[in-house]
């Protein structure tokens, strides 16, 4: 190694050290996301970044970085030789890939091994090179998530200097990892999955968290009150922060019979949970904060041996259901009025119960569950408990209709619906997109 090699190495990981410092002091991992992605770049040549973060029940990655990307839709990996993430988290062995579209290269890791080219063909960027490592926590050597550099801008594999670089950057996030798991999930990180999008530039972030502590009112309140930002779009990076599907408050919403028998109103409130769904296969638990109804182990206690399928929703929205649930206790099912206390209920809102409910059978994902919570809502002909039976044409014409009369409302110019017949007889499938137009 000549003098000027030696300085250069001096120089990055002296560098690196700084990016350490930074890492280590803070807490907030959604900090680190933000204000150093851009700079581990430039250190280390790359012209993306992305990180990972391993999802709740460890099936699968999500994303946490995306530089170059603005979309607001966060992207899930399994944990499998589906993707070169996946893979990386799966084996636990670094990877320096020259082409990801190299079939043979990837073959000489593994047989199985695949590189999503999804995103390539939605934006027209081309992903060549790419050096992907685990990030473990250190206690355990568990996984924790993956971090993903693309493209070397000097050309050609990353260099080995790079790779040992990137080998000691994730110990320093695995450790941050470790340090963000052990401290409460502050308010700053449930709203950050608003701000790549610019609906909430940072500063208005701090100041809306400045006034609800100063005034001593919830933060979803200012949010939506005071920044005018609307209430699917809280729900939305809720859903994104906790990993789980938004569940949206809805008048047509019927109680669950037998399923809150066992409860008392008070008792719901104060724990921030509740049962909302029974198929026969799964158990859907509605909560405010999916990781402190999980760890606090009440809805192991309720429903012993059951794994239940975890949802969010806004503190506003809660309480909406819970009145509007226990408000039926005394009535027939389904009798409780909507409060007029939410102004803007999400999209997702104008479904009908049926069609709801046949959603949450879809595979899940973070979003408004109905619309967003899978490949395809599905709207079917069954009868749930409690309803009378209606063809699927007439669900689905509903539907649309409903999902029509608060289009404007939510800023969405246009709505493309298309519909093929379904797996099971009277079972259509619909998937809805469109246009949502920005202030």
């Amino acid at each position: 190694m000549n003098g000027a090699d030696e300085a250069r190495r001096g120089a990055f990981f002296q560098q690196l050290r700084r990016v350490g410092a930074s890492i280590e002091a803070t807490h907030d991992i959604d900090d680190i996301m933000l204000n150093l992605s851009a700079g581990i770049c430039e250190l280390f040549g790359a012209d993306r970044l992305s990180i990972y973060t391993l999802s709740d029940d460890k099936g699968s990655l999500v994303s946490k970085v995306k530089t170059g990307l603005t979309s607001f839709k966060q992207l899930k990996l399994p944990v499998s030789a589906d993707s070169i993430a996946g893979y990386v988290a799966l084996s636990g062995t670094l990877l320096n890939l020259l082409d990801v579209y190299d079939e043979e290269e990837l073959r000489r890791h593994s047989a199985m091994l695949r590189f999503q080219q999804g995103v390539d063909r939605r934006t027209g960027y081309r992903t060549r090179e790419m050096l992907v490592a685990p990030i473990v926590y250190p206690t355990d050597g568990s996984l924790a998530g993956v971090i993903q550099l693309i493209n070397n801008r000097a050309g050609g594999p990353f260099p080995p200097m790079v790779e040992e670089g990137v080998r000691q950057l994730s110990q320093m996030l695995g450790a941050a990892f470790a340090r963000a798991s052990e401290a409460p999930r502050h308010d700053r990180g449930r709203f950050a999955a608003l701000m790549p999008e610019t609906v909430l530039p940072r500063s208005r972030l701090e100041q809306a968290l400045h006034t609800a502590a100063s005034s001593q009112r919830d933060i979803e309140d200012v949010l939506i009150d005071d920044c005018g930002i609307k209430t699917v779009l809280v729900g939305r990076a809720l859903a994104d922060f906790f990993s789980v599907p938004y569940f949206t408050f809805d008048s047509e919403h019927r109680r669950p019979v037998r399923l809150l028998d066992q409860f008392r109103q008070d008792d719901v409130l104060r724990q921030q949970w509740m049962p909302v769904v029974d198929d026969g296969n799964s158990l859907f638990v509605l909560a405010v904060d999916p990781h402190q109804a999980r760890i606090d182990g009440t809805v192991a206690q309720a429903f012993p041996g059951v794994r239940p399928v975890w949802c969010v929703t806004t503190r506003r929205e809660f309480r909406l259901m819970v009145a509007q649930f226990f408000s039926a206790r005394d009535g027939k099912p389904g009798d409780a009025q909507a409060s007029p206390a939410l102004a803007e209920p999400a999209v997702a809102s104008a479904m009908s119960t049926r069609a709801a409910a046949a959603a949450m059978q879809a595979p899940l994902q973070g979003g408004a569950l109905g619309i967003g919570a899978g490949p395809a809502a599905r709207a079917r002909s069954d009868s749930l408990p409690g309803q009378e039976t209606t063809s699927p044409h007439g669900d689905l014409a509903g539907i649309v209709a409903g999902l029509a009369a608060q289009a404007h409302g939510h800023g969405i110019r246009e709505l493309h619906i298309s519909t093929s017949p379904g797996d099971a007889p009277g079972e259509i499938r619909f998937q809805v997109s469109g246009i949502l137009l920005r202030d």
